[in-house]
Formats: C-alpha cells, structure tokens, sequence
C-alpha cells in the first residue's frame, strides 16, 4: 500500500514540474520583427555652396586695377574672373592709346550692337552661381575699358538682381560715365554705392580705400 502511494505521490510531482517548465528554444509570446529607423529628411537640406559667393570680374592693361584686385582678395573670398582681348599683343598706348581710342569711339556710335565691342578670350563661368559682382575697371577717355565692356555686353543680361560694385582706376577724370557704362550693361543689377575711384597715384597704398569701401557698402 505504501509503496502504491510513493508511486502515485511522484507521478503527481513528476507532471506539476513539467507543466512549469518552458522550453528555452521557445519565445515567451509572440514576436513582431521592429523595423530598424530610419532618420527624417532634414526639412533644410543645406544650401547650394555657392550661394552668397562673391565674382570679381576685371580687365587690366597697365596692371593698375591688378594690383586692386590682388589686395582685395586679401579682404573678401571671391572667385576672380581676369578678362582677355583675344588679339594679343596689342599695344594700347602706342600713338597716344591710338588704338583704345578707336575702341571706344567705335562703342559710343553703336552701343546696341555686338560688332562694336571688340573680341574676348572665352570666359568660362556661371553668373547663376554668384550674388554679388564686383567690377574692376579701368577708365579709357572717361569711359570704361573697351574689352570689360564686351564682357559685360555678354555677360550683364545674366547679372539681374544681383549686387554690383564698382571699382574704377584712373589717373585723372572723374568716373561718372563708367559708372553710367556699367548701368547700361548690367540694366537690372542692383549697384552698391558708393562706387570706389582709385586714382593711378594710389593704387599702391589702396589697401585702407577698399577697406574703408567694404565697410561703406557693407
């Protein structure tokens, strides 16, 4: 009799046990995969790194306006753009700037026609890509350099609404009518004043001018 009820205690023990037990293999319920995150889009992705560049465009014969535009790139970051008569070799003082003369005089008659500016090296650049246009200028009889002119004869139709500033190297005139050039070739651009006029006898002390102007047009 004892030994029937020893038998019959342990198989009750015997299967309380087993109805605790789980199987380790086994997940406690039931399992939902959880997709990894993924980041938002950045609602302000980062701007066009060549928003809010600046362009210096320039023409030189004498180097003058090279030496402006050398020390201006010490105050400003700015792409360079040196404009190039495509006839090289040209000697524009020769026989009393016979020849920038004749240039000029040639612009003056047809303002609107393209067969009045004289050639240019190609210029390889994307005024989109620019918001403000800093013009180096010589001044021929009172005018702007002929070759700067066809630059922006080609060039100005691109340049509305951006901002503009005028630098112009002379010797002696005043730079009205380079300022009213500029106008007429870039009709929609929006010109910072004051312009900046470096007379040829400055040019080599012009760090504080165009220091002064950058702080005039801000």
């Amino acid at each position: 009799m004892k030994k029937y009820l020893y038998l019959l205690f342990a198989v009750f023990v015997a299967v309380g046990l087993s109805a605790c037990s789980t199987d380790s293999n086994e997940p406690d319920g039931p399992q939902t995969e959880v997709p990894t995150p993924t980041p938002d889009p950045d609602p302000t992705p980062d701007p066009d790194p060549a928003t809010g560049k600046t362009l210096i465009v320039y023409y030189s014969f004498t180097n003058n306006v090279h030496t402006i535009v050398s020390d201006l790139q010490t105050q400003i970051e700015a792409d360079v753009v040196r404009v190039e008569p495509a006839e090289e070799g040209l000697d524009y003082a020769a026989n009393n700037y016979a020849i920038g003369s004749a240039l000029i005089q040639a612009i003056r008659n047809q303002p609107n026609d393209a067969a009045s500016y004289p050639a240019i090296k190609p210029v390889e650049v994307n005024i989109a890509d620019y918001d403000r246009i800093i013009i180096g200028a010589p001044l021929w009889w009172s005018n702007m350099a002929a070759p700067l002119q066809t630059f922006l004869f080609q060039y100005g139709n691109r340049m509305g609404g951006k901002s503009i500033g005028l630098i112009v190297s002379s010797a002696s005139s005043g730079i009205s009518s380079v300022e009213s050039d500029a106008k007429r070739l870039i009709p929609e651009g929006n010109f910072l004043t004051p312009s900046l006029w470096i007379r040829s006898s400055q040019t080599s002390n012009c760090h504080s001018l165009i220091a002064g102007w950058l702080n005039q047009i801000n």
